[in-house]
């Protein structure tokens, strides 16, 4: 399998700040897009959520897994540095071009809150519901980017999360953030997960402004040593 190594005029055409992002999080409603790369990155989920849900035959799965290891193989032509990638900075997206967390789409933000729903599938279950793992995934998402709006970079120093009841599959949870307080470097938020009426989970963690010494890249000597 192969990919076109030059972009065609339909991809030449499309804005910068698509095609190019950067690590600021302009923090603002989700929007839809139909461009290529939000397309990869929703049939990338697609075969996720596919393969969880499948029992193939033993032909059937290692003629996937062939198909699969093809497309990796191809996309390693396309391979750029951390601060080049398109993963995880699209940040007009839902999950902001990454396929690890289920996609939270935002719809209402100011300087100090945030709301948003998610919805999860059997990809993202723990028998019957969602796993208990994932959660803190959700919760880190739309915290730590409300923590970070207009401010200096800051990382998560702990998260700790009460779960209320199950979050069941297939359904749309409404997730809400708040920055509760700001001490110095030290940014206090807290978050909710409602099915319905019904509250899911909620959450309470800590942001730390970095120093500048602590803004580098920490993987850099790493890259590309194991993939």
């Amino acid at each position: 399998m192969s990919f076109p190594g030059e972009p065609g005029a339909s991809e030449r055409r499309r804005p910068a700040d698509i095609w190019s992002p950067g690590w600021d999080d302009p923090f603002v409603p989700t929007a839809e897009s139909d461009d290529e790369y939000a397309a990869l990155i929703e049939a990338l989920r697609a075969v996720q959520e596919a393969v969880t849900r499948s029992r193939p035959t033993p032909a059937a799965a290692a003629a996937a897994a062939s198909g699969l290891r093809e497309i990796a193989t191809a996309m390693r032509a396309f391979e750029v540095d951390e601060d080049s990638q398109i993963a995880g900075k699209r940040w007009d997206l839902a999950g902001h071009g990454q396929a690890l967390a289920p996609p939270v789409r935002l719809d209402e933000i100011t300087a100090t809150s945030a709301r948003g729903v998610v919805t999860v599938g059997r990809f993202h279950s723990g028998r019957y519901a969602m796993n208990g793992g994932v959660m803190p995934l959700i919760f880190d998402e739309i915290l730590a980017r409300l923590a970070n709006r207009d401010r200096p970079w800051a990382r998560t120093a702990y998260l700790n999360v009460a779960f209320r009841a199950p979050a069941p599959l297939h359904t749309e949870l409404v997730l809400n953030a708040y920055l509760v307080r700001q001490e110095g470097r030290k940014r206090f938020l807290r978050g909710t997960l409602h099915h319905g009426e019904s509250l899911v989970a909620e959450a309470e963690g800590l942001w730390v402004e970095l120093k500048p010494e602590q803004t580098r890249n920490i993987s850099n000597e790493l890259e590309g040593v194991v993939r």
